[in-house]
């Protein structure tokens, strides 16, 4: 789905694809400014760095965040010394979709949860990263199987409540840099309650709200 936005969602360090004439690297944003420029590696050949005039064509495109970013600019300049880097002229239009069946919306509040199997009981505690009708993402410190049913519960910032709320362990990884919250996992409801999609309607309406306005 194509979304709408002023200005490309780039992150210091973010890997994206560059294509220069017909060859294709992987290069990092080491900078930007709106509406001016955008730097990057330049890229290498080898070990050596690719030579690349001014005013040579080049597209970039990256996903973030489950946004597929693309578009296509020229090379201002390119410095092959020391620190190798390339300036590209900002784009006038770039291509944003979403690749999610759902929104996400960011967010990061204190988040309990717990499983059965039988007679044993597992619980864990941690952070709500995200939220969406359709799921979370949720950093946690004890691991869980995939498929897992996880019985949810929250208090959203708007004051919606999810409570017991049943969803499937769907993604997996480990985030090293935390160590009170290694894990991180993403959800997908089952069977949402009255409750928690009253709760998460609220959120998404607030949350698009302030979005709009913003962009203003």
């Amino acid at each position: 789905m194509a979304i709408q936005a002023s200005e490309i969602p780039f992150v210091m360090g973010q890997k994206v694809t560059a294509t220069i004439r017909g060859e294709v690297f992987t290069v990092c944003i080491r900078g930007w400014k709106n509406g001016q420029y955008v730097i990057t590696d330049l890229p290498k050949v080898g070990g050596e760095a690719y030579r690349v005039a001014p005013q040579t064509g080049i597209q970039i495109h990256f996903i973030k965040d489950g946004l597929f970013v693309n578009f296509k600019s020229s090379v201002s300049s390119a410095l092959a010394q020391a620190i190798s880097l390339m300036v590209v002229e900002y784009p006038r239009s770039f291509d944003l979709h979403n690749l999610r069946k759902y929104e996400r919306f960011r967010t990061n509040v204190p988040v309990r949860f717990y499983s059965e199997e039988g007679e044993t009981k597992f619980e864990d505690a941690g952070i709500l990263r995200d939220i969406s009708s359709g799921g979370a993402l949720i950093s946690h410190a004890k691991q869980v199987s995939k498929q897992k049913t996880l019985y949810i519960s929250a208090e959203l910032p708007n004051g919606g409540i999810i409570k017991l709320q049943p969803a499937a362990a769907q993604n997996l990884r480990k985030n090293p840099k935390s160590e009170s919250t290694p894990y991180v996992t993403g959800v997908k409801w089952k069977g949402i309650l009255p409750e928690s999609e009253q709760a998460i309607a609220g959120f998404i309406t607030q949350r698009s709200k302030e979005r709009r306005e913003s962009s203003r």
